[in-house]
């Protein structure tokens, strides 16, 4: 399946939106799905999303249904009563009432087909929407007034006074609320008024007529949201009970939206999101606010904008679609990472290429003369003295420390905005600082040179380790117990105890592992919360090693062949969840540990057609985060496990015998019967090209699965002899992100009639009856030739 894969505009924050704590912007990436795709029709309305993942999409040319793997789409020449699908409603497994602009009948699609509907009692109506009641009924907003839909029986309900004139009342959105239908009025009466219809009693009990009310919906929480040209209002739940509709300010967090205009709001246990327009509706934007009153704003494409946006829809993974008029329909991935091309603000032209955190204080250094601190939510803005600000690495009090190529610098922040670098440690021409330096515990520096580990106290070189001239240093660190690694590129790691009281022998080895106990050549290196070594390699992935006797013993090792992104580990780093932060050459990855057997790789850009080459990585008590090497800052959330409970299923959607669609209930064919296609799909959205899937068929005489592809989602099984067979069926998720799933189907392919075992018993009763007949008359010719004989002689005689 080909997609159309939109990243959106990136949207630039300036220093006080980063300095906020309820008001956050960043990029999420976009997915656009149109008729290329296999999607029926580009006016698309609604989205729906049964209980096995899969999404409908209701359109003025009929129905698509998406389960991950392609589109399925019927129109009325698969039995619709008209193209224009106005809404769908889950009856039942696999089990789909339809409503369409039409008032000959309602459809069902049940596995796969549409059926017409055969209804009892009152005429079928023009149904605007479906409404599954508490108490199981299904009431229906129609252009003909309210009715009534239980046990295939269609009952009118009165709502006369609704209209005052002859003309239909044309209602629209309706929700229940205990014993009480709140009704709006569509389009073709202007959206006037809401109403409340009784029950029990059977007639309308209050109104707010003629006042642009429009119904939105009932949140998670039962509170009804009502909309009108500017306001967003709730409904009284206590008149509601009474009987009477009484108009309220939303609550809590929510109160900050009352002004907002807006037909198009979905919800999500405590949070709502909704389509923001300005006055002159020139920023459109999707927000999400909490209860708790924090605001995420996602800005929207310009072709997503560029007609009307229908319908907003929450899938079970939490991703967003988009219904267009006109565009069809566009998904926001709900990435666990936020994007932000300039972390430094639109106002400033610098670029940033190096990041020190330490104690929640983050240093960003820039190709310009700024730097910038981040203190919790605060950024504050220095300029320095260096046309090319250097690489901040050290920070205690009011004192900081940094180099460049050639220095190490001394400055102090004491509350300006200026800050002025004293170089306290100057190298020859002839040799240069690596970017890699660290200072310990006792405030002794300890930095990679071209030629030497060098180890200064104050303005002292008090001793030095001389390294290869052609390797490389590409890791210091100091780990939990005060031991000093050194990581080089091609001769091992060497391990370090600190000896304080000798100057000159300050450094004192204590381990050396050599390159042979090591796989690949190291490019980055972190030690997580437990002890384990991780080290990133040039071209062989990660490796996570346990320290055993002056050995290194592997425990895991991740490469592309099972999760990574890419091979090329260009950074590590540990958040406090002791997830494992890698980056690479094409993108960001987290692995999240469970324990030795379980543990998953999440590709965190990949998934969300983000690629980058990643310069560093760090995390902070909550967040982790990535630099790339084109200064775009990428902000982590927290790898928690995920608590929504969905897991997707495995399931066959359609099944072909010699190019015929049959029931996938079938499963006994005949001998003609044996080329069959099985199209399965595991309904997961989050990145659903990835999915990938396998297979085994048990009689054919391979034992083995075949190889898992995402062009396994249709099986194909050609000249198939006769026997009994057990396809198994597995699907496999990016990033691990749920548990392989499995599906099991057996049938049989029917011997023809000239090998089943009564034609073989007949056939062997006919030869043995025809070899007795033989030799009876064998024998009968033979005496009778002998009594011939025997007459002859007697004759002569």
């Amino acid at each position: 399946m080909r997609r159309i894969a939109i990243i959106a505009a990136y949207f630039f924050i300036c220093l006080d939106c980063f300095a906020q704590l309820t008001t956050s912007s960043g990029q999420y990436p976009f997915v656009h799905y149109t008729p290329r795709d296999g999607l029926v029709n580009s006016r698309v309305t609604k989205a729906y999303q049964d209980s096995k993942g899969r999404m409908y999409f209701l359109t003025h040319g009929g129905l698509s249904v998406f389960d991950g793997a392609r589109f399925r789409n019927y129109t009325t020449k698969n039995g619709l009563a008209n193209n224009i699908v106005n809404d769908i409603l889950e009856v039942g497994d696999d089990s789909m009432l339809i409503a369409t602009n039409s008032s000959n009948f309602l459809n069902v699609l049940v596995k796969g087909n549409v059926r017409k509907l055969k209804t009892e009692g009152a005429r079928c109506p023009l149904v605007n929407q479906f409404y599954r009641n508490q108490d199981g009924k299904i009431y229906l907003s129609s252009d003909d007034g309210l009715f009534v839909l239980e046990n295939n029986k269609v009952k009118e309900l009165n709502v006369s006074t609704i209209s005052k004139y002859p003309a239909l009342p044309y209602l629209s959105v309706i929700s229940c609320y205990e014993n009480y239908i709140v009704i709006s009025l569509s389009e073709m009466k202007n959206r006037r008024g809401l109403y409340l219809y009784d029950i029990k009693s059977n007639r309308i009990c209050d109104a707010l007529p003629d006042q642009g009310f429009y119904l939105l919906g009932k949140d998670y929480n039962e509170t009804i949201w009502v909309a009108n040209s500017d306001k967003l209002y709730i409904l009284d739940t206590a008149f509601l009970t009474k009987g009477k509709l009484l108009l309220t300010l939303p609550t809590d967090g929510f109160l900050q939206v009352k002004n907002y205009s807006t037909t198009n709001i979905a919800f999500e246990n405590d949070r709502i999101w909704l389509l923001y327009k300005n006055k002159d509706y020139r920023n459109i934007e999707i927000h999400r606010i909490e209860k708790n009153g924090s605001l995420f704003r996602i800005p929207l494409p310009q072709q997503a904008t560029a007609s009307d946006i229908k319908n907003i829809f929450i899938d079970r993974e939490n991703s967003i679609w988009l219904c267009n008029d006109g565009e069809a329909v566009f998904k926001i991935v709900n990435a666990p990472f936020h994007i932000f091309q300039n972390p430094l603000g639109v106002g400033t032209q610098s670029q940033v290429n190096n990041v020190f955190y330490n104690n929640y204080v983050t240093w960003y250094s820039t190709n310009t003369e700024k730097l910038f601190r981040k203190t919790g939510k605060v950024v504050n803005k220095f300029t320095g003295n260096i046309k090319n600000s250097p690489a901040v690495f050290y920070d205690h009090g009011n004192k900081i420390l940094a180099y460049d190529s050639r220095n190490i610098y001394e400055a102090h922040v004491i509350g300006a905005s200026n800050l002025y670098f004293k170089s306290i440690i100057s190298l020859p021409d002839s040799d240069f600082f690596e970017k890699k330096m660290i200072v310990d515990h006792d405030g002794v520096i300890i930095a990679a040179q071209k030629s030497c580990i060098s180890v200064w106290v104050g303005l002292r070189l008090i001793m030095s380790i001389p390294i290869d001239r052609n390797d490389v240093v590409e890791e210091i660190y100091i780990d939990k117990n005060k031991l000093l690694w050194i990581v080089t590129r091609f001769n091992g790691i060497d391990v370090f105890k600190f000896q304080t009281e000798a100057e000159q022998k300050y450094l004192q080895s204590f381990y050396h592992f050599t390159p042979d106990n090591i796989i690949g050549s190291p490019r980055s290196f972190v030690i997580d919360r437990t002890g384990l070594i991780w080290i990133g390699t040039r071209a062989d992935g990660l490796v996570a090693y346990k320290q055993n006797n002056g050995r290194l013993d592997q425990v895991y090792h991740f490469d592309v062949g099972n999760g990574l992104t890419d091979n090329f580990i260009t950074s590590l780093s540990c958040d406090s969840f002791n997830n494992i932060i890698v980056g690479t050459q094409t993108g960001l990855d987290r692995i999240i540990i469970k324990n030795q057997k379980s543990n998953r790789v999440e590709n965190l850009t990949r998934a969300s057609n983000y690629f980058a080459l990643i310069n560093q990585t760090w995390a902070d008590k909550e967040y982790a985060y990535g630099l790339t090497f084109s200064g775009v800052l990428l902000e982590v959330s927290p790898g928690k496990e995920k608590k929504s409970g969905f897991s997707p299923l495995l399931i066959l959607e359609e099944m072909k015998v010699n190019a015929q669609p049959v029931s996938a209930e079938k499963n006994t064919f005949s001998y003609k019967e044996n080329n069959i296609s099985f199209f399965i799909a595991a309904p997961s959205f989050v990145d659903e090209k990835e999915v990938t899937y396998t297979y085994l068929v048990e009689g054919s005489g391979n034992s083995h699965w075949s190889d898992t592809t995402v062009a396994n989602a249709v099986i194909n099984l050609t000249n198939l002899s006769a026997g009994k067979y057990m396809l198994k069926m597995k699907a496999f998720f990016p990033s691990g992100l749920y548990a392989a799933t499995g599906l099991s189907y057996s049938f049989e392919i029917m011997p023809p009639w000239w090998q089943t075992w009564w034609f073989r018993i007949i056939i062997a009763i006919l030869i043995i009856g025809l070899l007795v007949f033989s030799f009876r008359f064998y024998y009968k010719r033979k005496l009778e030739k002998q009594m011939a004989t025997l007459e002859k002689q007697q004759a002569i005689e």
